[in-house]
This record gives structure tokens, C-alpha cells and sequence, in this order.
């Protein structure tokens, strides 16, 4: 299993997922393939992926269950379509052991409200989270950095900066379980206003850049911190400290997202993202 994070928030969704590692043959190693799928039906927008023990038999649920998505009549009949394909393919495994299967599965919405996403997992588990969501075995080492990316009471966050606090948490995984993350990163955001589009690929790789840098230097502060003598005067580890700190800010600027801008292009400017409430079950 590897890793899949989403993150909801007024006027869309972002879905994020690292490459899965297909299992070789005797005579070959394993390979990258692509986890995170989109498709539209009408007006529609979906995205998924999947942490799976077993990638091929992931992907081959996922686009069931992004069929039955598709060709739903309302947004009310997708859980219980999902729910119907998921308990088809757990059952016919019959006594066999069914490999762990989980999914991020998100879709715009036609009103206000903020994007949508489910987590799904076989037979019939299908919850919709209303904050930050994480899948997959690899997100052991990053679950207590995901309060990253809920802003404080009364805060927000813009677009830019949750897809920043995103590829620092894909940076982290790949740091503390680099065998269980895929070399490369997928995301794609979704807005409610129709449109969508993937951020490319060498500009989550440059914003994973900057995630490394701000662990050293958090690494460097606490190390600092954490060995100081009461002799030592406090004012001088923290010069010492904001040196670090204005270095990776001057660079901070300089990562943005091109491929944002191709919401606005399409009217689908999305806002800040707000506090979330508690995640709900559905069905």
C-alpha cells in the first residue's frame, strides 16, 4: 500500500497521490504506474486513487467504481452504486484472503458548498470526510504532520500554499518509508465551478525541494534548542535560527504553480480553505 492524501475545501477538492510500484516478474523489477484517475459525465468531475496491497486488483476497482460514478443518475445514487460495486468484488473472493484496498474518491459539487470527497473501502465502508484525508500504509510517518494542513480558527489558506504544505508531507514519506513511495508525484484539483486541472509534475518536484529545507531547518531548531546550556544566551541561537528561516523564505517565492492558473482561465477560481468540520458517515 502506498499513499493518497485529499484535502476538501470551498469550491473544490485536491486530490494527491504518489506513483504505485507494480510488483515485477521473476526476470524484471517493479515499475511506476500512475494511481490517480480522472473522468467527467456530464458536468461532473471525478478523481480517485487507491492504496492497495495488490495495484492491479486496485486498479481495476477503481474504474468500476468510477463507472458506476459516471453513469449514476444523481449525486445521491454514487455511495450506494460504490457501495454495490465494492461488495461484488469482496464477495467473490469467497474464502480467499482479500487483499486491503482503500480510496480517495472526490467530485466536484454543483452548489456552494465545499468540494466532496469519500473514503471508500471494501465491502460497504463509505465515509465523506469534511478535512485533510490520508491512505495508505506510507501515511504512518506523516499522520501527526497532517494537522498541516487545517488552518487555525479564523484562518485560511490559500491554494498555493496547501498544495506547498502537501508536497511536504509527500517529501516526509518518502524520507521515513522511501521503499513504500513511488518516485514521482500525481495531483489534480477539482473546482466546483467546472473545471479542473493536474499540477505539473517538475512543479511539485521543485515545491518538494523547498519541504526538505524546511524539515532541515526545523530539524537544525530543535537540535539548537534542545542542546542549549544555561549559560548560553538565548538571543544567539535564535539569530542563529532566523538565518536559516530567511534563507528558506527568500525561496519560497520564487515556487509557484503555472498550472493553477489554468482555473481561472476556465472560471473555476477556487478559495481559501476553512477549518473542517468533523468527518461524517454516510449510508
Amino acid at each position: 500500500m502506498n499513499l493518497g492524501i485529499a484535502v476538501p475545501f470551498p469550491g473544490g477538492s485536491i486530490l494527491c497521490a504518489d506513483s504505485r510500484i507494480e510488483p515485477g516478474d521473476a526476470s524484471s523489477n517493479g515499475e511506476n504506474d500512475a494511481a490517480l484517475m480522472s473522468f467527467t459525465s456530464g458536468k461532473r468531475i471525478f478523481a480517485i486513487t487507491y492504496a492497495a496491497k495488490d495495484p492491479r486488483a486496485g486498479r481495476m476497482l477503481a474504474s468500476e467504481i468510477a463507472n458506476v460514478a459516471c453513469n449514476a443518475n444523481s449525486r445521491q445514487d454514487i455511495i450506494p452504486g460504490i457501495k454495490r460495486v465494492m461488495g461484488d468484488w469482496f464477495r467473490s473472493y469467497g474464502v480467499a484472503q482479500i487483499p486491503s484496498i482503500q480510496f480517495l474518491f472526490a467530485s466536484n459539487s454543483t452548489d456552494d458548498n465545499a468540494g466532496r470527497v469519500l473514503l471508500c473501502e471494501p465491502p460497504s465502508t463509505v465515509m465523506e470526510t469534511f478535512g485533510p484525508c490520508v491512505v495508505g500504509n506510507a501515511a504512518r510517518p506523516i499522520n501527526p504532520m497532517v494537522r498541516l494542513l487545517t488552518p487555525r480558527h479564523n484562518q485560511s489558506f490559500s491554494i498555493r500554499s496547501t498544495v506547498l504544505r502537501i508536497c511536504y508531507l509527500m517529501y516526509l514519506a518518502r524520507k521515513y518509508d522511501p521503499l513504500a513511495v513511488g518516485e514521482e508525484t500525481e495531483m489534480i484539483v477539482l473546482s466546483n465551478r467546472g473545471s479542473f486541472t493536474y499540477i505539473d509534475s517538475r512543479e511539485l518536484r521543485q515545491a518538494e525541494g523547498v519541504g526538505e529545507k524546511v524539515d532541515a531547518l526545523l530539524l537544525d531548531m530543535a537540535r539548537q534548542i534542545l542542546s542549549a546550556e544555561m549559560e548560553q544566551n538565548p538571543q544567539t541561537i535564535a539569530e542563529e535560527f532566523l538565518r536559516g528561516y530567511f534563507d528558506v523564505m527568500e525561496q519560497n517565492p520564487q515556487v509557484y504553480f503555472p498550472s493553477l492558473s489554468y482555473l481561472d482561465k476556465m472560471g473555476g477560481a477556487v478559495g481559501p480553505v476553512p477549518v473542517p468540520m468533523p468527518t461524517g458517515t454516510l449510508g
